[in-house]
């Protein structure tokens, strides 16, 4: 059991070296790409909310 998870940490550790990782302008972008998304789709789920809601009240 001690062997198997020696392992299992060595092979992660030897898989992390492969990683590429972004460079801090990447990761900036891509942070901000991802927050304007969240953005447009929470606003667009709101519209879309806000005609249900009338709709819905103008029924009953």
């Amino acid at each position: 059991m001690i062997d198997g998870i020696r392992q299992f940490f060595s092979e992660v550790s030897k898989e992390m070296k492969k990683v590429s990782w972004p460079t801090r302008d990447q990761l900036q972008e891509s942070t901000i790409v991802v927050v304007v998304t969240c953005l447009v789709i929470a606003v667009i789920v709101f519209v879309i909310d806000q005609g249900m809601t009338f709709v819905i009240k103008s029924i009953y």
